[in-house]
């Protein structure tokens, strides 16, 4: 599927989204910290639930525990040094311009 991997991807299908997620948790099980896999698990599953078309009080719930999840396991992309910029250069801050977390 992803001959040059996902970070070479641009304008990618709903179909090619749902490839990767299908495959990321899987494919960095074992790469990855067990924090890392977490965090990125939840902001998969976050996703999934904000793209419901209606929400009630129980989904609310549910997304708040998963952000929850995420923000309690960030610290470990940070730790193993998979946030990274341009050539590479490892970015050990949440501060993402036009996005707040």
């Amino acid at each position: 599927h992803f001959h040059t991997g996902i970070s070479k991807l641009k304008q990618v299908t709903g179909r090619c989204h749902r490839d990767v997620q299908r495959s990321i948790i899987a494919v960095s099980a074992d790469a990855a910290p067990p924090g890392v896999v977490v965090a990125v698990r939840a902001l998969m599953h976050f996703r999934y639930l904000v793209q419901s078309p209606s929400i009630d009080d129980r989904d609310l719930t549910r997304i708040t525990a998963t952000l929850d999840e995420f923000h309690a396991n960030k610290h470990a992309i940070i730790a193993a040094g998979v946030r990274q910029g341009k050539g590479g250069k490892v970015i050990d801050n949440w501060h993402i311009p036009k996005l707040e977390l």
